[in-house]
C-alpha cells in the first residue's frame, strides 16, 4: 500500500512539475529576447499592460502577409486600450533586413522580437504562423490559436472572415466577460 502512495505522490510530482508556459503563468515573465534592433526585452514588461498579444510571424509565409492589414488594425484599435501587440519571429531563417524589409513593407508598426533559440515558441507550444496569443497582466495565455476563420485549411480561405476569434477576445477580456473559445487551430505555416 505505501509502494503505491509512493508511486503515486511521484506521478503527481513529476505532472506538476512539467507544466508547459501556458499552465505557469509566472514564468513568461522570465523570458528575454532581442528586439529587431537588438536590444533586449524582457516579458516582464508585459505586467504593464492590461494584456498582450503576441504573435508569430514569418516574412514568407502567405498567411502572415495576408493578415499584415489585420495586423495593423488590431494594433491601432487596441493599442489605445493598453492591449499591445508584439511580432515574434522564431529561428534563424530570415536576416534582420529581411525581417524589417517584411515590418517596413506591411507598415506594422508595433515592436518585433527574435526568438532564434525557440525558448519562447517552446513555452508558449507555438508550431504555426500566424498564430496569436492573447496574454493577460499575470502571464496566463487567455486565448490562443488564429486571428479570424478567413483560412480554414492549408491553402483555402473564405471570401471573408465570419468569426473573430482574437478581436472577440480581446473584446470580451476589457469588458470582464469570458473568452469563448479560448483556443483554435491556428492554420499557416509550420515554424522550423
Amino acid at each position: 500500500m505505501n509502494l503505491l502512495r509512493g508511486i503515486a505522490c511521484i506521478t503527481i510530482l513529476t505532472l506538476v512539475s512539467c507544466k508547459s508556459g501556458m499552465d505557469n503563468p509566472e514564468s513568461i515573465f522570465s523570458v528575454k529576447l532581442k528586439t529587431l534592433g537588438h536590444e533586449e526585452f524582457s516579458f516582464n514588461a508585459l505586467k504593464k499592460n492590461k494584456a498582450s498579444v503576441v504573435i508569430f510571424l514569418q516574412p514568407e509565409c502567405p498567411f502572415c502577409n495576408s493578415y499584415a492589414k489585420t495586423l495593423r488594425h488590431l494594433d491601432s484599435v487596441f493599442n489605445s486600450k493598453d492591449v499591445k501587440m508584439y511580432g515574434v519571429m522564431a529561428g534563424t531563417n530570415f536576416s534582420d533586413s529581411e525581417l524589417a524589409a517584411y515590418r517596413d513593407d506591411h507598415h506594422l508598426k508595433f515592436m518585433f522580437l527574435l526568438d532564434p533559440e525557440f525558448v519562447l515558441t517552446k513555452q508558449l507550444k507555438a508550431s504555426i504562423t500566424p498564430q496569436a496569443f492573447l496574454i493577460d497582466s499575470k502571464g496566463k495565455v487567455i486565448y490562443h490559436g488564429m486571428i479570424d476563420n478567413w483560412g480554414y485549411e492549408i491553402g483555402k480561405t473564405r471570401a471573408h472572415a465570419t468569426e473573430f476569434y482574437l478581436t472577440d477576445a480581446m473584446n470580451n477580456f476589457l469588458e470582464g466577460k469570458p473568452v469563448s473559445p479560448d483556443s483554435t487551430k491556428a492554420i499557416g505555416c509550420y515554424i522550423q
